[in-house]
């Protein structure tokens, strides 16, 4: 293929050859004991951690030594790191003691400092800049077929991102597929196999200021030691059930005082559960202030945005290619939106069906991933695809075509695991999906990289 010469029509066609036989593939792809190209991030903390830090070594690397390197600049001792990341780890210790063993191991298989990385674990998110991200769901009765749609565009500075999906051996531990810097098992987005789906954003005293419709807890002085947003959602994403459970857990904190915003001081949630429900929270240490959505289309900030008024605009029922389409808009993907997360949550099969559409960065072209899939395709969990991604040019149409067909397989194998599924051949099922997540990711992945021009 010659670099830069693909259009529209050359992408189709491309889409056809690699997903219309896409059982074949899959079938000789399942005879080997070893495939490359995915990763299977399950079993106890230890070995999701050493696999974690296995493949992402470069990535965990260079993030401690930025960390260490601000450390100094800032004159602070690493003694200093260490006991500001004290009160994280005492949370953590209570709430999700497993962490603290993947942790370890990733430092360990990354070959740094176990304490050290745990201080960075802990610290590094206060040094983040304001970056404002932008998540949204449109309501189900005004959704095609009752659909349940979530999304998150990230916007953070430029690193290596990662989206994974997580099958912990640790009982009570839900299975998820997260969206997180390659560096650290964090949560910017999830869904769970329960079917939640949620994200943390910037808090809407910042992202929305002088809306009189903003949602706002009472004010708080700012706390800069306990549990930032991005490891609350991930015990929400490994212990909730729905947007309720959800909100639980973050009043938890607020009545504990366990939650350190630093200078941000809050944070914006969004929730959506496989019933339906859409959820707004604001908190900060002290209070929390939550309400639900029933209007057509909800956005956690831009809601004079382009996008915002096309789902809102939009005639009859919104279908999954409206909602995921408008990710994309200029009004909301920006230079700095890193990752892009969209979700349909199945309502009756979230363990299998429930289907998370990863994009990294947000303007790439999007790789589904099933919940029921026993693995992540390397690309995504590596920071390979996020490498690819950003060095192409916005190119929205042309990924819009290729989505609406790799969609059209997604409805179509999902048609055919429910059945599997309602029969009782689970393991069918999951055999199913698996093996089509990491033959479609592979697929997608060779033809983003024959777009990336030669150096």
């Amino acid at each position: 293929m010659k670099t830069g010469s693909c259009n529209a029509r050359t992408l189709v066609l491309l889409a056809l050859a690699c997903f219309a036989r896409w059982e074949v593939v899959a079938a000789d792809a399942a005879k080997e004991h070893a495939h490359p190209t995915a990763v299977e991030l399950s079993g106890t903390p230890t070995e999701v951690g050493e696999q974690w830090g296995t493949i992402n070594r470069q990535a965990v690397r260079d993030a401690v030594e930025r960390y260490l390197a601000k450390a100094k600049k800032e004159k602070l001792s690493e003694a200093t790191l260490l006991e500001r990341a004290g009160r994280f780890w005492e949370i953590a210790r209570r709430i999700a003691p497993h962490w603290i063993e993947e942790t370890r191991a990733i430092a360990r298989a990354a070959d740094v400092d176990p304490d050290l990385y745990l201080s960075f674990v802990a610290n590094s998110s206060r040094g983040i800049g304001f970056h404002e991200c932008t998540s949204y769901a449109v309501a189900g009765k005004f959704a095609q077929a009752g659909g349940i749609f979530f999304h998150k565009n990230r916007d953070n500075v430029d690193r290596a991102q990662a989206a994974y999906v997580l099958a912990s051996s640790v009982k009570g531990v839900n299975k998820y597929i997260g969206v997180s810097d390659a560096s650290t098992i964090g949560c910017s987005a999830m869904v769970n196999d329960k079917g939640l789906a949620g994200s943390g954003d910037y808090p809407a005293h910042l992202t929305r200021k002088g809306d009189p419709h903003a949602l706002l807890p009472e004010p708080a002085e700012p706390q800069f030691r306990g549990m930032m947003s991005g490891s609350i959602l991930r015990h929400i994403a490994e212990t909730a059930a729905d947007c309720s459970q959800a909100l639980e857990i973050i009043e938890e904190f607020a009545e504990r005082g366990d939650y350190a915003g630093g200078n941000v001081n809050g944070t914006h949630w969004l929730f959506v559960d496989r019933k339906g429900t859409i959820l707004e929270v604001s908190s900060n240490v002290r209070h929390v202030a939550s309400r639900i959505h029933t209007q057509k289309a909800y956005f956690s900030r831009l809601d004079g945005s382009t996008a915002a008024k096309t789902l809102r605009g939009a005639e009859g029922p919104i279908d999954f290619h409206r909602f995921h389409n408008v990710s994309r808009d200029p009004s909301i993907c920006l230079g700095s939106s890193i990752a892009g997360m969209t979700v349909e949550i199945d309502a009756k099969h979230p363990e299998v069906l429930t289907c998370a559409w990863l994009s990294l960065p947000a303007k790439s072209l999007s790789f589904p991933v099933f919940m029921g899939a026993r693995t992540t395709p390397r690309c995504l969990l590596n920071g390979d695809l996020y490498k690819v991604g950003k060095s192409l040019p916005p190119r929205k149409s042309q990924w819009e075509t290729v989505e609406k067909q790799t969609h059209a397989e997604t409805r179509r194998l999902a048609d055919k695991a429910a059945g599997l599924l309602e029969a009782g051949q689970t393991a069918e099922a999951v055999d199913l999906v698996d093996t089509w997540t990491e033959t479609t990711a592979s697929a997608q992945l060779a033809n983003l990289k024959g777009l990336v021009p030669a150096p």
